[in-house]
C-alpha cells in the first residue's frame, strides 16, 4: 500500500470561523469604477431580463445591448465598455467567436460567458479561449446575482448585494488573500499546477501537487488524490488535505462497486454531486460532505474535492477539475513512463553483465581449447576438416556477441559531444576495418558534432556492410548532403532493393553469409541517439547511399 501524503497548505488557507468555516472570497470592501457593461443575447426578452437584474445589482453602471456579434463589435467600437457578458449561441457564430474577435482590439477587457448551453464541453472551451468568467444560466433565481459579482470582481466595481450565488464555504480562503477574480486566480492556480507537475519524479509528488492545486482551484480545503492498486484492486488515498483526512478519520481506500470514487473512475466520466448522503453509491451515508466533484485520472484513480454545503460545484467547477486531471495524468504517464525505462535499463544492464562474463569467458575458453587442440593434431600431422568449421562458428559467436554488447549500450544520448572531422572518421575506418581491397574516399573536410566513440561505430559497421555485401573492390565515399543538413555514405556496390530498404535497420536482417545481421542496426541506433535520421537511397553509381540529416555542421 502507498503511503499516504499530508501536503500543508500554506498558499492556500483553509476555513475558519463557524461550524461551517464560512468566509468570503469576496472583499467586503472595493474601489468604485465606473461600469459600462455590453451584454449580448439573440434572445430579445432574455437580453431584456439581464440588463434589468444587472442594473439593480450594479449601482451606477451603464448596460448596453446587442443582439448579435456584429452589433456588439460596433458598440464596442463607439462606447466606453468596460466588459463584455455574451451568450454562447449567437446568430453570427458563437461566443468564443466573438471573445477573439474582442481580444484582437481590447487584450485586457473582460469578457463574461453568460448562457444557459451550459455543459463542460462548453466550459472547458470557453476557459481554454481565455474567458474572464463562465456562469450558467440555469433559471434560478440566484444566476443574476452570481454573474454580477464576477462583472463585479473583474471591473473592480460594487455590487447592490455581494452575497455570493453559490455558499461561502466553496470559497475558503481568508478575505485578505482574496483576489478580484475568480476566474484568473484559477487559471493561475492551474499554470503553476502544471508546472509543479511537470517537475514531478514520482506519483506521490504528482498526487501532491494536484491535491493543493485542486483546493486553490476550487477554494476548498479538503481534496484528496486516489491511485489504482493492482493487486489489492483497489484504489487507495496517496495524497489528502489536512480538512480531507480530518473527515470521518481520513480518506478511505475503495473496492470495486462500493462509493462514488469507484463509479466515476470506473465509468471514466467527472461527476459533480449536488447531495452526496441521498447517492446511491455513497460509501458511508454519515458522511459530513454534502457536495463532492470526482474527476478519474484515466486509469490511474481520481481527484476528489468536497464541499460541506449542498450544490456547490457547476460546470465550471467540472471543466477545471478536468483541465487539472488531464495534466496530472500527463504526469502520471510520465513517471510510469520514466519508471518503466528504469526497469527496463535496469534488465539490459543485468544482460550486459550476462553476455559480458557468463557467454565470453566460455568463449573465450572454447578458442583456446581449439587453439590447443589444432597445435597438438598439427605436431601428431593430423588434418581435421572439421576444425576450420568450428573456428568460424566461434568467430561468429564473438562477432554476435560484441554487437548484442554494442547496441545494449548504445541506446543513451550522447553525454559529450565534439566537432569530428569526417575527413578522420574516414582515416579511421581505414585503420579499423578490413577494408580487404575497397577504396575509402573523403569527399569533404568539413565536421560534424557528435560523440566521437559512438559514431566512430556506426562508419565501421556501414563501411563493413558495404565491403561485405560488394563482389569485389567497392569504392566508399563520405561527404555533405547539398542542403547542408548532414552527411552521406554511400557505395558503387551492389546496392539495395527498393523492396528490402524497409527493413535493413532491422535487428538480424542479412543477406550475407558472414554478417551479423547487426552491423546497421547498431548504425541506426547511433543516428537515434544523436537525434538525428538516416534513410536508404540509392548512389550515383548505383550502389547504397545512407543519408544522415539534422546534424550540426561544424567549420
Amino acid at each position: 500500500m502507498r503511503p499516504l501524503y499530508r501536503p500543508r497548505l500554506g498558499r492556500y488557507p483553509r476555513s475558519t470561523g463557524g461550524s461551517t468555516g464560512r468566509r468570503s472570497v469576496f472583499p467586503s470592501k472595493r474601489r468604485s469604477v465606473p461600469m459600462h457593461v455590453l451584454c449580448v443575447d439573440p434572445d430579445v426578452g432574455s437580453l431584456e431580463d439581464t440588463r434589468v437584474e444587472l442594473s439593480r445589482r450594479l449601482p451606477g453602471a451603464t448596460l448596453y445591448t446587442a443582439p448579435d456579434g456584429e452589433r456588439a463589435l460596433e458598440t464596442l467600437a463607439t462606447e466606453p465598455i468596460t466588459c463584455v457578458v455574451s451568450d454562447y449561441d449567437l446568430p453570427d457564430g458563437s461566443g468564443i467567436d466573438l471573445l477573439e474577435r474582442v481580444r484582437e482590439g481590447h487584450v485586457t477587457l473582460p469578457f463574461l460567458l453568460f448562457t444557459g448551453a451550459g455543459s463542460e464541453a462548453v466550459a472547458a472551451e470557453a476557459i481554454a479561449a481565455g474567458v474572464t468568467g463562465y456562469v450558467v444560466d440555469d433559471g434560478t433565481e440566484g444566476r443574476y446575482a452570481k454573474l454580477a459579482e464576477r462583472i463585479a470582481e473583474a471591473t473592480g466595481g460594487t455590487v447592490a448585494d455581494a452575497t455570493p450565488a453559490v455558499g461561502d464555504e466553496r470559497r475558503a480562503v481568508s478575505e485578505a488573500d482574496a483576489p478580484d477574480a475568480v476566474c484568473p486566480r484559477r487559471l493561475t492556480a492551474l499554470h503553476e499546477a502544471t508546472t509543479g507537475l511537470i517537475a514531478a519524479d514520482t506519483e506521490a509528488e504528482v498526487a501532491n501537487v494536484a491535491v493543493e492545486a485542486a483546493s486553490e482551484i476550487h477554494g476548498l480545503a479538503a481534496s484528496t488524490v486516489y491511485l489504482y492498486d493492482a493487486d489489492a484492486n483497489a484504489i487507495e488515498p496517496v495524497a489528502s488535505t489536512g480538512a480531507a483526512e480530518n473527515l470521518s478519520g481520513g480518506p478511505p481506500t475503495y473496492g470495486p462497486g462500493d462509493s462514488i470514487v469507484w463509479r466515476v473512475f470506473e465509468r471514466g466520466e467527472p461527476e459533480a454531486i449536488g447531495n452526496v448522503p441521498e447517492d446511491p453509491d455513497v460509501f458511508d451515508p454519515e458522511t459530513p460532505i454534502r457536495s463532492q466533484l470526482t474527476v478519474p485520472l484515466a486509469g490511474h484513480g481520481a481527484l476528489v474535492v468536497g464541499s460541506h454545503e449542498p450544490g456547490t460545484f457547476d460546470d465550471e467547477d467540472v471543466a477545471f477539475g478536468r483541465i487539472l486531471a488531464d495534466s496530472a495524468v500527463a504526469a502520471l504517464d510520465q513517471v510510469s513512463s520514466r519508471e518503466d525505462l528504469t526497469r527496463q535499463n535496469e534488465r539490459l544492464d543485468r544482460f550486459v553483465g550476462v553476455v559480458s562474463h557468463d557467454v565470453r569467458n566460455p568463449l573465450a575458453v572454447a578458442k583456446g581449447r581449439l587453439d590447443l587442440a589444432r597445435a597438438e593434431l598439427d605436431r601428431e600431422g593430423i588434418e581435421v576438416d572439421h576444425l576450420g568449421d568450428v573456428d568460424y562458428a566461434l568467430d561468429r559467436i564473438e562477432t554476435l556477441v560484441g554487437d548484442l554488447l554494442r547496441l545494449a549500450r548504445d541506446g543513451a544520448a550522447p553525454t559529450d559531444p565534439e566537432a569530428v572531422s569526417l575527413a578522420a572518421l574516414v582515416d579511421h575506418c581505414r585503420a579499423a576495418v578490413d577494408t580487404d581491397g575497397a577504396t575509402l574516399v573523403a569527399a569533404t573536410d568539413r565536421s560534424i558534432r557528435a560523440d566521437t566513440g559512438r559514431v566512430r561505430q556506426a562508419f565501421e559497421n556501414a563501411v563493413r556492410n558495404a565491403i561485405e555485401h560488394a563482389d569485389g573492390d567497392v569504392v566508399v565515399t563520405v561527404g555533405e548532403l547539398a542542403d547542408g543538413t548532414g552527411f552521406y555514405l554511400e557505395d558503387d556496390g551492389p546496392g539495395i532493393p527498393a523492396d528490402d530498404r524497409d527493413r535493413v535497420f532491422d535487428a538480424g536482417y542479412s543477406t550475407t553469409r558472414n554478417g551479423s545481421g547487426f552491423g546497421l542496426r547498431i548504425v541506426e541506433q547511433v543516428v537515434e541517439a544523436h537525434g538525428w535520421t538516416v534513410r536508404v537511397e540509392e548512389s550515383t553509381a548505383g550502389g547504397a547511399r545512407f543519408e544522415v540529416s539534422g546534424v550540426e555542421l561544424v567549420d
